[in-house]
């Protein structure tokens, strides 16, 4: 990826956005509206270009369209800057058909960058659900690791079908077991090893990026929980044989990194059990800006920065030290809110675009 910024974005039957020509800036840009309004549709357009797939959960051609655009088909367009070069880069979505085309060429690998999106209200769902954690950190990883989210994609069908023939029964299913899980072995060992691996890595971001954000001195660890750490494929295999009858009675798989959990850690303590939801909040947070840096790091590049309202999510002396860290930084963010409070301080920042928007569509130029 070049991980250009986004210049200008037009959509054309997108929910609720009209087809004005938002154009941003490389720095910081406000989007400011009532709730309802479109803001929130504004950032996953640019998330669906980056990323290639929406931030919103179970989320389809048929969601997405607006109904009342009278056209079958969405259509985005836009214009990404890398170091004064710009690029051309758009999506087509139909019923049955996505086509993307950079430079008005077909493309089906490259996006011109890549965006991190910034929810506060996912919080509580990623203190509280290991499911979500994990889906989370997988998606993530995947994100800087294209070798780790092949791999996943391969170990998920194999998982599958192997809970499938466990489902199904019959005198071959420890022989088809057998086959499946030295597939299910190799794969295992390899994503457990790079998850620890970025771990270390995300584990050295952590806590200067919640000191600097809340000026605040605490220790944040994410930390791996797998039966499987640092196992190779023939122990994990022979795990699998071990396990195999107590599999076939419960006619699922009962233990895998499919089940594995990541433990968010605040001086040493589960911050989901110890902490107030104030500083669950801030450890989010500071996970989500830790793994931007790692990021850079990665690709000596930002990636773009998408948050949507925190106002509501933290107290003012907390975004107020967010808005100061993010005027620290040289990544392009896109933010909004409906607080007139909030508003106000990121009207403040100096050299900050605003855009106003008022039924998917440009109310005041900003």
């Amino acid at each position: 990826m070049d991980l250009g910024k986004i210049k200008k974005l037009q959509a054309q039957n997108f929910r609720n956005l009209s087809s004005s020509v938002f154009e941003f800036n490389s720095g910081i840009n406000c989007i400011f509206g009532q709730n309802g309004n479109g803001k929130t549709n504004l950032l996953e357009a640019v998330y669906l270009l980056t990323n290639k797939k929406s931030f919103r959960k179970n989320t389809g051609f048929s969601q997405m369209i607006d109904i009342e655009g009278g056209q079958p088909q969405i259509i985005l367009q836009s214009v990404f800057e890398k170091e004064n070069d710009l690029s051309s880069y758009s999506l087509r979505i139909t019923e049955n058909l996505e086509e993307r085309f950079l430079n008005n060429t077909p493309e089906k690998t490259k996006t011109p960058s890549a965006s991190v999106f910034i929810n506060p209200f996912d919080s509580y769902t990623f203190h509280t659900s290991s499911t979500f954690r994990r889906q989370w950190m997988d998606s993530h990883i995947g994100l800087i690791d294209r070798e780790y989210r092949q791999i996943l994609g391969r170990f998920l069908k194999s998982m599958r079908f192997r809970n499938s023939v466990l489902g199904m029964g019959g005198k071959n299913e420890s022989t088809q077991l057998r086959a499946i899980d030295e597939q299910v072995s190799e794969y295992s060992s390899i994503l457990t090893e790079k998850r620890y691996d970025f771990l270390n890595q995300l584990n050295k971001f952590i806590t200067p990026t919640f000191k600097a954000i809340f000026a605040e001195e605490n220790t944040l660890q994410m930390n791996l929980d797998s039966i499987f750490t640092h196992w190779d494929a023939k122990k994990i295999f022979d795990f699998y044989r071990h396990q195999e009858s107590a599999d076939i009675k419960a006619q699922m798989t009962q233990v895998g990194i499919h089940r594995d959990d990541f433990i968010f850690t605040f001086n040493g303590l589960n911050a989901f059990e110890f902490c107030s939801l104030g500083q669950q909040k801030m450890a989010f947070l500071s996970l989500i800006f830790a793994y931007i840096e790692l990021f850079r790091y990665k690709f000596s590049s930002y990636p773009i920065v998408l948050i949507d309202d925190v106002s509501g999510e933290l107290d003012s002396r907390r975004w107020k030290n967010l808005i100061e860290y993010l005027e620290t930084k040289n990544f392009q963010v896109l933010i909004t809110t409906a607080n007139e409070n909030f508003g106000k301080e990121l009207e403040r920042i100096p050299n900050s675009k605003k855009f106003f928007i008022e039924h998917g569509g440009l109310k005041t130029p900003g």
